[in-house]
């Protein structure tokens, strides 16, 4: 395309307009091709089995663009949701129910959007609600026997010094 240009500026204007031309298409065509090739984020997940209630993605770009963050229940990401869009390069999941989740990302800069990265999937897989249960009930008796046995010592403490 650039030769075609000069070519047709050398038949159809001076010497100097086409010498100028061609300085400034020169000069510029590295800029456009850079503008037009956005790079691909690199996505990743802390855990692929989620069981502390939470995760974090993260991802890396060249740090001067926006990323968008996408989330599905399913890997071709059919009715898929916008779940993060800005300049950081992480975000913490919470609050997600059991089930699998699949999350992408991509560059966006000077309102054009880069390609997808590779699909990231996550399993949220909460603790049972009886361990819960189980831990609290252990917590609760562990809680009243050092209770008991504070007041106990302060009994007999006090009943050696009548």
């Amino acid at each position: 395309m650039t030769a075609k240009l000069i070519s047709l500026l050398t038949r159809h204007c001076s010497l100097r307009i086409t010498a100028l031309v061609t300085l400034l298409v020169t000069w510029q065509l590295p800029t456009v091709l850079a503008e037009t090739s956005l790079q691909v984020p690199s996505l990743s997940s802390d855990t692929e089995i989620a069981t502390a209630g939470f995760y974090r993605l993260s991802w890396q770009t060249d740090g001067l663009t926006q990323v968008e963050l996408q989330e599905a229940d399913n890997p071709d990401f059919a009715g898929a949701r916008l779940d993060y869009q800005g300049p950081d390069d992480a975000s913490v999941v919470s609050g997600k129910p059991n089930g699998t989740w699949y999350y992408r990302a991509r560059v966006i800069s000077n309102q054009r959007t880069g390609p997808w990265s590779t699909a990231v999937k996550v399993t949220v897989a909460h603790h049972p609600l009886y361990r819960a249960f189980m831990f609290f009930g252990l917590g609760v008796a562990v809680f009243v026997a050092t209770l008991l046995l504070v007041v106990r010592g302060a009994e007999r403490e006090r009943d050696e010094q009548r």
